[in-house]
């Protein structure tokens, strides 16, 4: 029976039905083992609270044989994967497609063994979805209170995922414990605002535990002859939300202003690239080129990375202290490239070419999916 339970403690939940497990361990037999009996208890808590953050948890359920790849995710649309061998979008027909009345798709974030969605539906509500990447299969999680509106961020941190809207609407929180919504505080930003202000477009990343947020920033400003009231571009807005302390607190703005872009992390340092320097709101038509800025978390400051070795491209690439990273659907997707301190010319970006050539309505992440998934219609595989 110690044999036994060495076994039971080296089996990954994520390769098997744990409503077997349960079924197989909850027996007189096998409780008269301590060790068992400990496994079994640890079982029945991931079932019921399939905390990602848990040691448990993610050596558990993990998959053999996952390999992260980049996915593209369309209402309606059989899933896509890049695959990096040839540079090229492949079809996924192994993941089942997004629930089938989704109208559109706004974000991701992977946490655990799951996929969490922000969407629209054809009848206009806003659910957040949740893949299970080890079952196939999706499902809606609960609405949290005033849910009318359209979610454009999601983050992970601990045991919660945190959705964030670029309209002035208060931070929400999904438990995944107990499988519940709670709101959390709102941005300081409106608590002085003169009503004048207005952010739109946002992004969000976290690091270290903490939310960040940039918000594309314009002010209603009069001008000085004539006394014409006009909406004024300023610098990015950016936040950081403690989960915590459920507090929000302002840093320095960018050095210049950020519609539409992402915020992402190298090196634990926050940057931003992407977007354009403008925006029209009424028309949702952006102008301009884009800074790429990294953050001083130690003095609070930003400074603007120069793009020396960039050529011009269309796969939205940038350097960021010696890496190439690419802007696809403001998802930040790393290269590989890597560019020595002495080069003087510009990297070659032409390999990577058929990156962007997905739709500019896909929904870009990073998913475990095991290799034999990474198959044609044919049963061929694609990595072969």
């Amino acid at each position: 029976m110690a044999a036994a339970a060495k076994v039971i403690g080296a089996v990954r939940l994520g390769l098997v039905d744990i409503r077997v497990v349960i079924e197989e361990l909850n027996t007189e037999e096998m409780q008269r083992d301590p060790q068992i009996l400990m496994e079994l208890n640890e079982v029945l808590m991931y079932n019921n609270m399939p905390s990602h953050n848990s040691k448990f948890a993610s050596e558990k359920a993990k998959p053999r044989s996952m390999n992260p790849v980049l996915v593209a995710v369309l209402p309606q649309t059989q899933m896509k994967y890049f695959e990096v061998e040839t540079k090229t979008w492949k079809p996924l027909p192994y993941m089942t497609q997004v629930v089938e009345e989704t109208q559109s798709c706004f974000c991701a974030e992977y946490a655990g063994n799951y996929l969490y969605i922000a969407a629209r539906k054809q009848s206009g509500e806003f659910p957040i979805y949740r893949y299970d990447t080890v079952n196939n299969s999706w499902k809606i999680l609960p609405p949290f209170s005033g849910s009318n509106h359209q979610i454009n961020c999601l983050c992970s941190v601990n045991d919660y995922i945190y959705a964030i809207s670029e309209s002035n609407q208060p931070l929400q929180r999904y438990s995944v414990a107990n499988n519940n919504w709670q709101s959390a505080a709102n941005l300081s930003f409106f608590n002085t605002s003169d009503g004048q202000d207005m952010l739109s477009t946002v992004s969000a990343v976290v690091l270290k535990s903490k939310i960040c947020v940039i918000h594309g920033y314009e002010r209603e400003e009069r001008e000085y002859r004539s006394n014409d009231a006009k909406w004024v571009v300023k610098a990015g807005v950016v936040h950081f939300f403690d989960p915590v302390k459920n507090e929000w607190e302002q840093k320095a703005s960018t050095c210049h202003p950020h519609f539409g872009s992402s915020l992402f992390v190298v090196n634990s340092r926050l940057c931003v690239a992407g977007g354009d320097i403008s925006y029209d709101d009424d028309f949702g038509v952006s102008y301009g080129n884009w800074p790429v800025e990294v953050y001083d978390e130690k003095n609070n400051t930003w400074s603007v990375v120069e793009q020396k070795h960039i050529p011009s491209n269309k796969l939205g690439a940038v350097e960021i202290e010696g890496r190439v990273y690419f802007i696809i659907n403001k998802f930040p997707i790393d290269s590989g490239i890597r560019i020595p301190p002495e080069e003087q010319y510009h990297v070659s970006l032409n390999e990577w070419e058929n990156l962007s050539d997905v739709s500019p309505e896909a929904v870009l992440c990073y998913l475990p999916v095991k290799r034999e998934n990474l198959k044609t219609e044919n049963g061929e595989s694609q990595t072969d």
